[in-house]
């Protein structure tokens, strides 16, 4: 047997946790906090502006003796003449109430960054050894104020990790 990924975005006050599945466009980036791709047309981030913040977490199930070393970038990035780019936590990140404020957090990486770059248990060298979650992946869409109106292209994030 092996492990089944999946991907999980947590939202809201209380933290309701949405299972996304594995592939397809499953989340937008936009100013509301809720975990459909389908509303983000009626929230739009505005040129000078950052979206609400986006946790995901990878979600493992199945039967495997350990899973370890995640690492997570962005495959297809944006170009920087775009005025758009994806900030990024995923060491240790814990969950709070999703905000729009620019959370300072650096750019997603847009290469494989090597070595782990998402927790497990709060440490990058953690493992699952059962069913579980990785911690937080913390997304943010920051805008410049030379950000073009309208829909960008999407873009592909991938996560690789090591299973035993």
């Amino acid at each position: 047997m092996s492990a089944t990924f999946a991907w999980a975005q947590s939202n809201g006050a209380g933290q309701t946790v949405t299972e996304l599945g594995t592939s397809g466009n499953l989340f937008n980036f936009k100013t509301n906090d809720s975990a459909t791709a389908a509303d983000y047309s009626s929230n739009p981030i505005t040129a000078g502006n950052s979206s609400m913040e986006v946790y995901l977490r990878a979600k493992f199930t199945g039967t495997f003796n350990k899973i370890d070393n995640i690492q997570f970038w962005l495959s297809t990035a944006f170009s920087p003449a775009t005025g758009l780019q994806v900030t990024f936590k995923g060491n240790g990140a814990s969950y709070s109430t999703p905000a729009t404020a620019d959370n300072g957090n650096p750019n997603v990486p847009t290469s494989d960054p090597g070595t782990a770059n998402v927790s497990i248990g709060g440490a990058l060298t953690g493992s699952l050894v059962a069913s579980g979650y990785s911690d937080y992946i913390v997304l943010q869409l920051d805008t410049t104020t030379s950000a073009a109106p309208g829909d960008t292209s999407l873009a592909t994030f991938t996560l690789q990790y090591d299973e035993q």
